[in-house]
């Protein structure tokens, strides 16, 4: 034994039973581990080669009393490569050259990058995505995909029904408030990864799927409503006015066929999105009535016995002072009976009426016509309105309340108000969501007509339905008037108040119904703060109801002949402003005329149904400059059909199912 061996036995022998000991713990451990212990083994395995991976459900969709689908979910494709993971770069360039017409070259640069991932294609249509995805990708290449809202008809009833976020959940309207509904249940998948961290899809992962969201029908009549905003939107560009509102619903049933307001936003761009273009004003926002409240007045007398519709009030030539205020009429008038009060709008008759009727009975009235509550509609922050209990009226309440001022009311009340006087004295709940479906096809009744109360008597609606008839055949709804057609409304026209001061700003409302003897429709039009053209409710709202009501009737497939007559003497617009100019033009195809009006005007065609291919074809060809939105065919076109526009102007088209 050597002198080394011995100097260093003591720490050879320290070593060898360090490292026997060492080993025999490694040993246990390890058997431990894979024998005893082998479940916790497999779920720490599972937390770092495998992960669930969400599959994300296709959202319900909105439609239409009709089924007309108005939003849509559409499926976009992202193509993308790992450069140095491609073997054959020249093929992959040939494949997605022939798929999206590009030079072979644009995508060899691509793939020739020194960059670790690379962008092929983004944003890639479900024609193109699905087709392309559906085959085997080459090696090197992948793809991923994103469902995206899309709405058909643009910004049709936006503020209604509202818009969805990036992460697919409602963020306004109907889209919010019924979130939980539409957004339906997410899956997943698991996934697996390799020793690099690739991920890897091997047989043998479980897997659940996404339940998709329910779809939700509304009472709401989609080509109805597209009249109704064109309307509108024609109403605001003439008379410079802020914005412009409209509710459309069957009395009988409370019903909601159409909810507008402008200026609305595009929920597919956003780009034009406020405050208030997201907020539904109709149901949202509350402002003093003036003459379209005298109704309730009107009603309480009759109701009581306490006036005749032929009782004469004197009108005192258009002047009167009572209760310290100054009572004036837009016109002079004498003797007026009370039916005549009510066609010429006269404040002094109205509060001249109402001084013999109890301050209790007219706030019960207004009570009953919903006004001062919540009407129940299934709409997130909907606006009750005010009106003060009659025991904290002033001496001047009265007179005040009488002719639309010291009360506040939304277009959707005003609407079920007159609804209430259309169908003989029943205050209706109005409908909104006709029902939820299920992906598996059961169906959940929302909202159910129901009758919230009496108002008045069968015999007093009558009344106030003749009264009301006249005042648009003879008083100051004589521009809303259309032979044989028999509209009944009432106009109004009140002042702004700002801090606290009335200004000359005004809000210029019509609410109407007809037939008048057997009401289909109840219509309020209010257009706030006309600049032009007349601030009164008989000047710049009732012209508006008018085309409305002509083109609704023109829709439902009656000839217009009897009603395009001679309109009464103040009507807004003639029948040759609004009736087909002769035209001259040549024939595209079988199906669509370009139609020339002279000159560089065109006359704009119906494009509704045609494919996206003949549209843009006719329009190129008129020399318009077309601007599609989505795909299929053609669903809504801005302008209108009919309407004159001058050669390189812009035609917005929206395409869908």
């Amino acid at each position: 034994m050597s002198m080394t061996y011995k100097k260093f036995r003591g720490r050879y022998i320290i070593v060898v039973l360090g490292s026997i000991a060492i080993w025999t713990v490694l040993v246990f451990r390890m058997f431990f581990i894979q024998v005893i212990d082998a479940e916790s083994l497999g779920a720490a395995i599972e937390s770092r080669f495998e992960a669930k991976v969400a599959i994300a459900p296709l959202r319900g969709n909105f439609y239409d009393r009709n089924g007309k689908k108005l939003t849509d979910n559409i499926e976009h494709f992202t193509f993308a490569a790992r450069p140095g993971e491609v073997k054959d770069r020249d093929a992959v360039a040939r494949l997605f050259s022939k798929a999206f017409n590009k030079s072979k070259n644009y995508y060899l640069k691509k793939l020739n990058s020194s960059k670790s991932f690379v962008y092929l294609e983004r944003n890639v249509t479900p024609l193109i995505g699905r087709e392309l995805s559906q085959g085997p990708l080459p090696t090197g290449v992948q793809v991923e995909s994103d469902v995206r809202r899309y709405y058909p008809y643009g910004d049709v009833a936006a503020p209604l029904i509202g818009f969805v976020g990036t992460e697919n959940h409602g963020l306004s309207g109907l889209e919010s408030h019924y979130d939980h509904q539409l957004a339906g249940l997410d899956g997943w998948k698991e996934m697996g990864s390799d020793g690099h961290g690739n991920t890897r899809m091997r047989g043998g992962f479980k897997e659940q799927q996404p339940v998709n969201g329910d779809d939700c029908h509304l009472t709401i009549d989609v080509d109805v409503q597209v009249i109704i905003e064109e309307e509108l939107r024609d109403a605001i560009e003439r008379h410079g006015a802020d914005r412009a509102m409209a509710v459309l619903v069957a009395p009988s049933t409370g019903e909601i066929i159409a909810l507008a307001n402008l200026p609305a936003f595009n929920p597919n761009s956003r780009s034009d999105m406020t405050q208030a273009s997201l907020t539904s004003h109709p149901i949202m926002s509350a402002f003093e009535p003036g003459s379209t409240f005298k109704v309730v007045g009107a009603t309480a007398l009759l109701e009581a016995s306490q006036v005749h519709p032929m009782d004469v009030f004197d009108c005192e030539g258009g002047s009167f002072a009572i209760h310290g205020i100054n009572i004036k009429d837009w016109r002079s008038f004498e003797n007026l009976t009370f039916s005549e009060v009510l066609q010429n709008s006269s404040n002094i008759g109205i509060i001249k009426a109402v001084e013999a009727l109890d301050a209790s009975k007219m706030f019960s009235t207004a009570r009953k016509f919903g006004f001062s509550e919540k009407s129940g509609i299934q709409f997130p922050y909907e606006n009750e309105g005010s009106l003060k209990n009659n025991k904290y009226w002033s001496r001047v309440s009265k007179s005040e309340i009488a002719i639309g001022y010291e009360v506040a009311v939304t277009s959707l009340q005003l609407a079920m108000a007159y609804s209430a006087i259309a169908n003989g004295g029943i205050l209706m709940k109005p409908q909104l969501i006709n029902k939820f479906k299920t992906p598996g096809g059961y169906e959940q009744e929302v909202d159910k007509m129901d009758a919230v109360r009496r108002v008045a008597s069968e015999s007093t609606m009558h009344t106030m339905a003749d009264i009301l008839e006249k005042a648009v055949s003879q008083g100051t709804g004589t521009r809303a008037f259309l032979p044989s057609l028999k509209i009944a409304g009432k106009t109004g026209t009140a002042k702004k108040l700002k801090n606290g001061k009335y200004v000359s700003e005004y809000i210029a409302s019509f609410a109407s119904f007809y037939p008048a003897d057997d009401p289909e429709y109840t219509l309020v039009v209010v257009v706030d703060h006309p600049r032009k053209g007349g601030y009164t409710g008989g000047m710049v709202a009732a012209p508006v109801a008018k085309e409305i009501y002509r083109r609704i009737y023109s829709l439902q497939g009656h000839t217009p002949e009897p009603y395009l007559q001679a309109d009464a003497p103040n009507s807004s617009r003639s029948v040759q402003d609004r009736s087909s100019a002769s035209l001259q033009g040549q024939l595209l195809s079988a199906t669509m005329p370009v139609m020339k009006a002279g000159g560089a005007l065109l006359t704009m065609p119906d494009l509704k149904g045609m494919s996206m291919k003949m549209s843009l074809s006719g329009l190129y060809a008129m020399g318009l400059k077309p601007v599609p939105h989505g795909s299929g065919r053609v669903i809504r076109q801005i302008p209108a059909a009919g309407k004159t526009l001058r050669a390189g102007q812009s035609v917005e088209i929206y395409l869908g199912e």
